[in-house]
């Protein structure tokens, strides 16, 4: 029992030197967890939460959260696993020295299982804490985003606490899974050699290529000249799905083709630093290409995702607009439009409120495109116009003065009220209205396109993180692989400012291609999504446009910020 303990303890205290050791690396990972707990415990708690239920517009946005757990979960477990199997991979080499030192695999894979859960426990605690001490302000900024106020303070619900444990405990025992098998299924010898492998050039290379250029093409096209909305909706996911295959192709297959028909110009390739830099571009696009197009469709999802959700956001009056050309519409009889407008006048007084309807809001012609927020008025209309309203068509319009709340009260008595009144012939009759107002649905709205922001800024985060930390890992990755050719290139004869002006070169052309190709991808989005807005009603490509320019260059700022922060540790391994 004691040595069982002591056996315990022992491989304790390793896998805890071995993540102190590589905190590196184990750092940004136990940051990832941290990060992807902390949004999807307070995605899953705004989701279940009876508190935004019970507000103008949360049962939209509880809808809205309802569905971005289940797209989150997916995400955010592919996403864990991918930087495990990352980690797994840069250590195989170790791995392999402890079998040659005398250690089983099961010892190894042992540590693997401590390691992995120290990691995990500890950035799902971090991010518990964090959602624990921010969760009631992010709610505050949610509940401000809707315009709507606070009825009860955020209490994450206990399922949320749940549910994100079960998503860390399925992570854990899938990369525990994948690390065992890694190391039981190579000898110490292949581990020892693994960094050593490089990727073979395939022969189908230029057919690749070609083949990704024209999906890539096809996509821009349709995404460019596409008209009609219903056409835009219908194709968006296949022209992602298009991008997607074609940014993978063209990093893994294009960048190899253009790479090979430099090495073929005898006068550019035979040049000592064209040379090394060709040579240099060859070995990381081999190994980093994937890598490098998933930064790219990651970087792509951040700019759409943001910007169309941004978009709706702020063109929600313009959205609006088309729909109540008037504050307040009801309908009505004909032989109750004057009296019923004085017991309106007379109900908004009551509420603060002066009604008053402008003729000139109204089109006479007809024939117009549809995008006008005026009322038609047809030949055969029936039209009054009345001291404090319209009555058109059978529908008594009028516009209010005064605050926004009091505009809700007001038509919120309205559909309460009963209103009597006298006939002709002497009978007390009865008659309740039904507005159709642009305050209830300007609350619904906030409370949808508010959500969509809050949960589109989360995934944006989500997004924005994964690109960062493996932007580091990739920097993490070519700082050993330099390290070593760093001292090859002085030894034939570069010197050290030669040889650092080399590996800068093709470090930014490496990192900073993703970033090109993605706002590349943005500027064909931008189009085909100025179309899809106007299924919400929102014509002005003007603002979509600023709101693409804005996300974009926000983006680039960022990620121009992130690179220099992964470069110092960079040049710190090369330096070693």
């Amino acid at each position: 029992m004691g040595v069982r303990t002591l056996a315990k303890g022992f491989y304790l205290r390793l896998a805890w030197a071995n993540i102190r050791r590589s905190r590196e690396v184990y750092l940004p990972y136990l940051i990832a967890c941290a990060i992807i707990g902390g949004i999807y415990f307070l995605v899953c708690g705004f989701a279940m939460s009876g508190e935004l239920a019970g507000v103008p517009g949360g049962d939209a946005a509880q809808g809205l959260f309802q569905m971005g757990v289940m797209v989150f979960t997916l995400f955010a477990a592919g996403f864990l696993l991918s930087i495990n199997s990352f980690l797994v991979k840069r250590r195989k080499r170790e791995f392999g020295l402890y079998g040659v030192l005398g250690l089983s695999k099961a010892h190894v894979g042992r540590i693997l299982l401590l390691e992995n859960a120290i990691v995990l426990l500890g950035g799902l605690a971090c991010g518990l804490v964090f959602a624990l001490v921010f969760g009631k302000l992010l709610f505050l900024l949610l509940l401000k985003l809707m315009h709507a106020l606070p009825q009860n303070e955020f209490r994450p619900a206990p399922v949320a606490y749940l549910a994100t444990a079960a998503l860390f405990l399925a992570v854990y025992f899938v990369s525990s899974l994948y690390n065992l098998a890694q190391v039981h299924l190579a000898n110490p010898i292949q581990l020892m050699q693994s960094e050593k492998r490089g990727e073979k050039d395939s022969k189908l290379v230029i057919p690749m290529a070609l083949i990704g250029a024209a999906m890539l093409g096809a996509a821009y096209y349709y995404a460019w000249t596409v008209e009609n909305v219903g056409v835009a909706l219908g194709i968006f996911f296949i022209l992602v799905l298009l991008v997607i295959l074609a940014t993978n192709l063209l990093f893994t297959s294009g960048s190899i083709a253009v790479l090979r028909a430099l090495r073929a110009n005898k006068r550019f390739y035979y040049k000592p630093q064209n040379f090394v830099s060709v040579s240099g571009m060859f070995h990381r696009m081999r190994q980093n290409a994937s890598s490098l197009a998933t930064i790219c469709i990651l970087s792509t999802m951040f700019l759409v995702t943001l910007c169309g959700t941004l978009s709706l956001y702020l063109g929600q009056e313009k959205t609006l607009a088309p729909q109540y050309p008037y504050d307040v519409s009801v309908s009505i009889p004909q032989d109750k439009r004057l009296w019923l407008d004085e017991k309106l006048a007379a109900l908004a007084a009551e509420h603060g409120l002066v009604m008053h309807a402008e003729e000139s809001k109204l089109s006479y012609d007809g024939s117009g495109d549809g995008k006008s927020p005026a009322c038609r008025v047809y030949p055969e209309s029936m039209l009054y116009i009345q001291p404090h309203s319209i009555y058109l068509d059978g529908t008594l319009h009028f516009d209010l003065t005064g605050s926004e709340a009091d505009c809700l009260a007001f038509v919120k008595a309205m559909g309460k009220n009963e209103y009597t009144a006298t006939n002709s012939e002497g009978e007390e009759i009865r008659y309740s209205t039904v507005p159709y107002d642009i305050f209830t649905a300007r609350q619904a709205a906030y409370g949808m396109y508010g959500g969509l922001l809050f949960l589109g800024a989360f995934f944006a985060i989500l997004f924005l993180a994964v690109t960062v930390l493996m932007i580091y890992f990739k920097q993490i990755t070519e700082g050993y692989e330099d390290k070593e050719r760093f001292g090859i290139l002085q030894q034939v004869g570069m010197d050290e400012k030669q040889v650092k002006g080399t590996i800068n070169a093709q470090v930014l052309w490496v990192f900073f291609l993703p970033l090109a190709t993605a706002l590349l991808h943005m500027v064909f989005a931008s189009r085909i999504l100025t179309r899809m807005m106007q299924a919400f009603e929102l014509y002005d490509w003007v603002l979509v446009l600023c709101c693409a320019l804005g996300v974009s260059a926000a983006f680039a700022v960022i990620y121009f910020i992130a690179y220099r922060m992964t470069a110092r540790a960079y040049f710190k391994i090369v330096k070693r």
